[in-house]
């Protein structure tokens, strides 16, 4: 089962960042998406990969970046 606060304290706790960029608000936005789509993993690290994408042109491993965020957040967020 979906635990919301597990989750927002796992992805504040999130210390990744792209060339100085604070990834959390579209990790945020992708956990939620997915969630109310009622998808899994491969959709959550497909919405990220996008968003890096879309938001920081110059980073150019988004699919290694996305792989590493989902493994700090997978399981973390059920409880």
């Amino acid at each position: 089962m979906f635990n919301p606060i597990s989750c927002g304290i796992c992805i504040a706790k999130i210390t990744t960042r792209l060339n100085g960029y604070d990834p959390r608000q579209m990790i945020r936005q992708c956990a939620w998406s997915t969630l109310n789509n009622g998808k899994g993993g491969s959709a959550f690290k497909k919405c990220l990969v996008k968003k890096i994408e879309q938001t920081r042109h110059d980073i150019t491993n988004a699919d290694n970046v996305a792989e590493e965020i989902w493994q700090q957040l997978k399981k973390k967020c059920s409880g």
